[in-house]
């Protein structure tokens, strides 16, 4: 791992959740995304819904949640252009339903 990792994986081993998350945010981007490997049982939605509501982008209908499978896919995928043209918050949920995206 480089130092810049390193240095992050000790910040967030003294934080919470949600200071992890809010950690996170602030380095993501609509070029930089986050992605949350989850252990069973954790679900950090209702933690990115409340900082959205905070921060102005679920009034602005910069927040978008997408549950995968069902033909959702096409819903995901224009939502992810959405918000990587205007900066958009785009929540996938259910991603191991889509394996066929682990190779794009």
């Amino acid at each position: 791992l480089s130092p810049v990792c390193l240095g992050s994986l000790r910040r967030a081993a003294r934080k919470s959740f949600a200071d992890l998350l809010k950690f996170s945010l602030e380095d993501a981007s609509n070029r930089t995304p986050i992605f949350f490997i989850l252990s069973a049982g954790a679900d950090p939605v209702a933690t990115v819904y409340e900082i959205a509501l905070k921060t102005g982008l679920v009034k602005e209908n910069k927040y978008h949640r997408v549950a995968l499978g069902q033909g959702q896919d096409v819903v995901a995928m224009r939502k992810l252009d959405e918000g990587h043209k205007d900066g958009h918050w785009v929540v996938l949920e259910n991603i191991h339903l889509m394996p066929q995206w682990y190779v794009r």
